[in-house]
C-alpha cells in the first residue's frame, strides 16, 4: 500500500489523579466495552482464508491547525500506528470483515485528538461555538487489497474515552508555556466524560488506473458513541509509486501527490453534541446548530525510500457549525517499515 493521507512523564499514582482527574475511570469504562466486545466476537466470529501481508511498520503522525496559522476547531491530533502480521491473532480482528482473495494488512492504533472553540482566551462559554473537547482511544483495524479487481477495504473498531482522560488540557497549556503563548482558558466546560465505541468501514475502487496515475472512488461509513456519518469522495494518486492495492511495501524510491476531495454527511458528532446517550456535558451544541453537509479536499506530497517514508498534506473543510467558519490543518507522518 502506499502511503496514506490521512494522526509524560512518570508521577506518582496521587499525582496523577490530580493532574488527570479521570485516570481512574477508564478501567470501568473499558470494562463495559470488553462486554460489548464478547458478544459481537461471538455473534460475528467467522474467519476467511486470506493471503497474508508480509507489511511490518510503524508510523507516526501529527496534526495541527498551526500549519494553517489558526488555533481553533480540530486543533490537534496525535496518532501512532504499527502493522505486523502477528496481530492477526487478535480475537478483535474477528469483528473485522474483508474481502475475498485479496491480501491483508492488520494493524493496532493509538489516537489522541483534541478540540477548541475559536478563542482559548474567555474563561466562560461562548455561546454558538464549538465546545472543548478531546478523547483517547485504541484502535485495530484491517485493510485487505485486491489487486486484480483494484479494490479495497478497510475497517476499524475504536474503544477509548472522551473527555478529561484525553488530557487535552494538561497537554495544551503545557505547549502553551511556550513564550509567545497564553494559557488556554475554558477547558472546564469541556465535553464530559464517556465511552466511545466506533466502528469504520471504508472502501475503495479505483475509476483509472496507469503506471503514474491512480483514480480512485472512496466511500466510507462511521457508526459508534462519538461519530456516526457517512462519507464519499474521489482520491488521485500521481507519481512515481507502486500500485495503491499492493499492500506490501517495495524499498525502491517512490514520490508522488495525492489530492482528496469529498462529501460528508453528519448524523452525529459527539465532540460537538456530547457521547451518544450521555447529557451530563455543561455545554454541547444541538443538532439544529451542525451543518449536516460538509465538504472537504486535501492534498499531500510522499516521499519514500529503503525503509523510511514521509509524507505531507493539508485538509480543508466547509463550516461544521453553522455560525461557524472553514477550517484546515496540516498533517505529518513518518513511517519505518521493517
Amino acid at each position: 500500500m502506499t502511503c496514506d493521507i490521512l494522526r509524560v512523564e512518570n508521577k506518582t499514582n496521587s499525582a496523577l489523579n490530580k493532574s488527570y482527574p479521570c485516570i481512574n475511570c477508564v478501567c470501568t469504562e473499558m470494562k463495559q466495552l470488553l462486554t460489548v466486545f464478547t458478544f459481537i466476537i461471538f455473534a460475528n466470529s467467522h474467519v476467511i482464508g486470506q493471503e497474508v501481508s508480509n507489511a511490518r511498520f510503524i508510523k507516526l503522525n501529527y496534526e495541527n491547525d498551526y500549519f494553517t496559522t489558526t488555533d481553533e476547531y480540530y486543533t490537534q491530533g496525535i496518532k501512532l500506528e504499527s502493522v505486523l502480521p502477528a496481530y492477526r491473532y487478535s480475537p478483535i480482528m474477528w469483528l473485522l470483515p474483508q474481502l475475498r482473495n485479496a491480501q491483508t494488512e492488520y494493524g493496532l492504533t493509538a489516537v489522541q485528538d483534541c478540540f477548541t472553540p475559536t478563542s482559548i482566551l474567555s474563561n466562560t462559554i461562548l455561546q454558538g461555538d464549538r465546545p472543548f473537547a478531546g478523547y483517547i482511544y485504541l484502535g485495530h483495524y484491517k485493510t485487505s487489497a485486491d489487486y486484480v479487481h483494484k479494490q479495497m477495504l478497510t475497517a476499524e473498531v475504536d474503544a477509548g474515552a472522551i473527555g478529561a482522560c484525553a488530557v487535552c488540557e494538561q497537554e495544551q497549556k503545557e505547549i502553551h508555556h511556550l513564550p509567545g503563548n497564553s494559557q488556554p482558558e475554558g477547558w472546564q466546560y469541556q465535553i464530559a466524560q464517556a465511552a466511545m465505541l466506533n466502528y469504520r468501514l471504508r472502501y475503495e475502487k479505483a475509476l483509472f488506473t496507469d503506471t503514474a496515475v491512480d483514480v480512485e472512488a472512496v466511500g466510507q461509513l462511521n457508526a459508534g458513541t462519538v461519530y456516526d456519518n457517512a462519507l464519499a469522495g474521489i482520491t488521485m494518486h500521481a507519481g512515481k509509486m507502486q500500485s495503491y492495492f499492493i499492500t506490501n511495501h517495495t524499498k525502491t524510491f517512490h514520490l508522488y501527490g495525492i489530492v482528496q476531495g469529498w462529501v460528508e454527511g453528519i448524523a452525529y458528532n459527539g465532540t460537538m453534541q456530547g457521547a451518544l446517550f450521555t447529557h451530563n456535558s455543561i455545554y454541547t451544541l444541538s443538532r439544529s446548530q451542525i451543518n449536516t453537509i460538509v465538504l472537504g479536499d486535501s492534498y499531500g506530497i510522499c516521499v519514500s525510500w529503503n525503509h523510511v517514508a514521509f509524507e505531507y498534506s493539508v485538509t480543508h473543510i466547509t463550516n461544521e457549525i453553522k455560525t461557524g467558519f472553514y477550517h484546515g490543518w496540516g498533517h505529518v507522518g513518518i513511517t519505518y517499515y521493517f
